[in-house]
């Protein structure tokens, strides 16, 4: 008789905020058991059911407990990003967590610990890094190119061949034209129009955009 071990499925989660319940919902929905969270609020609390066992700096401990896989569950692009790689280097897996109902084109590719929310649509050659946040509805268009830790708000659309740079914001109700580039850091304010490229580390706003702070970095 033929035995087959089961996939150990548990997770660990970093975060115990608000973005915490809806990925927590989406990585049991993509078939993930989140079985632990790390959070500075520390033991005692408990996010969507799942307990926080301790603060960020004890996922080494975790992981010697045996969880072997993890998510980081926070808004923040720059410490999502930095978390995400130390977790790598402990040895964690960070598996991209896709929600069922998202629709994504078996040509696109999607970077590890990255969280594709419900309804959001990704279409052929659309290239996402990694740690991203492809929120509630979001679309990206075919040959997109989304960096690193960037965060893609909800029901935000991007016309083909737009290009976003690691660690930016694209935020909710945003649409950028196609050929479009939204630069390292920036930040795309709510309901924002993008029609041509956005420098790197800047605040825009508006329809059309245009900036409204000086650089950021």
């Amino acid at each position: 008789m033929t035995t087959h071990a089961v996939p150990d499925r548990r997770m660990l989660v970093i975060g115990a905020g608000g973005h915490a319940k809806v990925v927590i919902d989406v990585a049991r929905a993509a078939g993930w058991n989140p079985t632990a969270i790390l959070d500075p609020v520390g033991p005692g609390h408990m996010c969507s059911d799942v307990p926080v066992v301790g603060g960020d700096d004890e996922a080494g401990a975790v992981y010697a407990g045996g969880i072997r896989h993890a998510v980081v569950a926070i808004g923040l692009n720059k410490l999502r990003a930095r978390i995400g790689e130390r977790l790598l280097e402990i040895g964690f897996t960070c598996p991209t967590i896709l929600h069922p109902s998202s629709i994504i084109s078996p040509y696109a590719r999607i970077g590890e610990g990255t969280v594709v929310m419900p309804g959001a649509i990704i279409n052929a050659w659309a290239n996402v890094g990694r740690f991203v946040i492809l929120n509630t509805g979001a679309i990206i268009e075919h040959d997109c190119r989304i960096g690193d830790g960037a965060h893609i708000a909800p029901r935000s659309v991007m016309g083909g061949n737009v290009k976003v740079g690691a660690q930016a914001l694209f935020g909710i109700g945003s649409v950028a034209r196609p050929e479009t580039t939204i630069g390292q850091g920036a930040i795309v304010g709510a309901g924002s129009v993008v029609v041509s490229a956005i420098e790197e580390f800047v605040t825009v706003m508006g329809a059309p955009a245009t900036q409204r702070k000086g650089r950021m970095d």
